[in-house]
């Protein structure tokens, strides 16, 4: 009775759909028209499309190189604050903190036009440096509250057992740190990946850049913007579902449920 239900409604829909596809037929392909010539001119004509790849290029070689060095100044920041010299642990914590409360955007402005402002450097080398050092917080902040999590009784029960530090690190603290890590990971590296759009402003074409500079070609702002929107979707859509792939085989509980 529920599946003839569920077909009945189906069929109703459909043939709503069909109506409205037959009353709506010219606005349907106006809209189509209007949105093919809007592709056309802003990605085939002149060949703009090689400024979204070129873009695309830039978005993803700074992303990824600043979520890598990121990734290993935060786990550097992090040792530092787990270190028993107690003025490396203040040097963590007052980086930590700065770098949380600095918008990316400054930072990143003072990178190329304050530090670097009278050295002959890429622009792109200066984003990643800039990124990285940003990202770096956060990571800290995620390993602190990933080891922090871990009941010290599991350790204790596990030296009780025979296990060595290297063991018990292997097979008990690691792999829970692991599924802590990675869901707040993901969503800081795609947060990190979205900022990258500001890049433009220390004059890198990154996909954002290109957008502007094709709407500024076109007088066409909707389209342009749409596409970058699509592509920066598609990035961190790829970049999550990999991340999703790791915690599955390290996270007992989804390796018992696949």
């Amino acid at each position: 009775m529920k599946n003839q239900n569920k077909w009945i409604k189906a069929i109703i829909i459909l043939f709503i759909l069909i109506l409205v596809l037959i009353y709506n037929k010219e606005n349907i392909i106006k809209l189509f028209s209007s949105i093919y010539s809007s592709f056309i001119r802003t990605v085939i004509d002149e060949k703009r499309y090689i400024l979204f790849l070129n873009g695309l290029k830039s978005t993803l070689l700074i992303s990824f190189l600043s979520i890598i060095i990121g990734t290993l100044f935060g786990f550097i920041l992090f040792l530092l604050h787990r270190s028993k010299i107690k003025i490396l642990k203040i040097i963590s914590l007052v980086l930590v903190r700065f770098l949380q409360g600095v918008p990316v955007t400054v930072l990143l402005l003072t990178f190329y036009f304050g530090i670097f402002g009278s050295i002959n450097i890429e622009p792109i080398i200066v984003a990643v440096i800039a990124f990285s050092i940003y990202f770096s917080a956060y990571v800290c902040e995620i390993i602190k509250g990933a080891f922090s999590s871990i009941n010290r009784t599991q350790i204790d029960s596990a030296y009780a057992l025979g296990f060595t530090k290297i063991q018990t690190f292997k097979y008990i603290v690691f792999p829970q740190v692991l599924s802590y890590v990675i869901p707040v990971y993901k969503n800081e590296s795609v947060s990190l990946i979205k900022s990258t759009s500001i890049a433009g402003y220390i004059s890198i074409m990154e996909l954002t850049k290109a957008s502007d500079i094709i709407r500024n070609r076109t007088y066409e702002a909707f389209f342009p913007l749409i596409f970058t929107a699509l592509i920066y979707f598609i990035i961190c859509y790829v970049f999550c579902k990999l991340l999703d792939l790791i915690y599955k085989k390290i996270n007992p509980r989804m390796v018992k449920k696949s």
